[in-house]
């Protein structure tokens, strides 16, 4: 395969990512904390030839000398973009929303090898359900929401709670019989660069294997202490996701139309390559 039809196809492969993943961001554009993603991308192998040995001959010249021909692009970077999601209000009281780009709800799930796998949401949709005679605080698919202890474990309220609320600081109250009660508080986490989280699907995140839990994801509302200034848990809506489709339109069409120019490319190149092998068979 000649040079030409190595870039054409390695463009061909970066664009189809690309599109698949503009199309994925417009299927999540209705996602509850939902976050758009985006690759960027590198050039391939670079070669620096050297076709011109005389400097004197091109005084006025200001780009560096020789050409680099490189070998198409590849994806280098799947990036997510952690800015705040617009927030659509429905009174359910355990719709939860969090203030603040870089803080998450703690959920823990149980691995089909028994590992409880530690998780973070931006997903405040959640909903209490029955549990060994408490009401358990869970997310969309069922993991529980864990609270702000030292050892988080997952938030309950009694059988016959009515009135949940939930304050700023993740502090739960409701009331059994005509007498108010203080329940747990909400974990808030706050991750300095959400980057770092890796996706592990239906919307949920995680740390890379051996980074440190307590280092990369500090809890924002230990007991005895303020919330961070622009942090806080809001009760009775959700926040949206934050896919632009206005533009993920426009790079849509972008990214369609490099995908056909580099197909186009590529089929030039196969006429030509079965042109020259006409010739040279006579």
């Amino acid at each position: 395969m000649n040079h030409s039809m190595i870039n054409a196809s390695a463009g061909m492969r970066a664009m189809q990512q690309r599109v698949d993943t503009i199309a994925n961001n417009m299927a999540n554009s209705d996602t509850v904390g939902y976050k758009s993603q985006d690759t960027a991308f590198a050039s391939l192998l670079v070669r620096n030839l050297n076709n011109q040995p005389y400097a004197e001959q091109e005084p006025s010249r200001i780009t560096p000398f020789g050409t680099r021909p490189g070998f198409g692009a590849k994806e280098a970077v799947f990036q997510t973009n952690f800015e705040q999601g617009t927030i659509k209000t429905t009174d359910v009281p355990t719709d939860l929303y969090l203030g603040g780009e870089e803080s998450f709800f703690r959920v823990q799930r149980t691995m089909d090898s028994g590992e409880q796998a530690v998780l973070f949401t931006r997903n405040g949709n959640f909903k209490l359900i029955p549990v060994n005679g408490q009401q358990r605080l869970v997310t969309e698919s069922g993991d529980p929401v864990m609270d702000n202890s030292a050892n988080p474990t997952p938030i309950a309220i009694p059988i016959g709670a009515t009135d949940f609320k939930v304050k700023s600081d993740g502090q739960i109250t409701y009331r059994l019989g005509d007498v108010e009660q203080t329940g747990p508080r909400i974990g808030v986490y706050g991750i300095q660069n959400p980057n770092i989280l890796n996706h592990a699907g239906e919307n949920y995140y995680q740390l890379s294997p051996g980074l440190p839990l307590n280092q990369y994801a500090q809890l924002s509302n230990a007991d005895g202490t303020a919330m961070p200034e622009g942090v806080a848990v809001h009760q009775g809506g959700l926040e949206m996701s934050n896919v632009d489709l206005r533009k993920e339109m426009t790079n849509l069409i972008e990214a369609q139309r490099a995908l056909q120019f580099n197909a186009r490319a590529l089929s030039y190149n196969d006429q030509m390559m079965d042109i020259t092998n006409r010739i040279f068979r006579g």
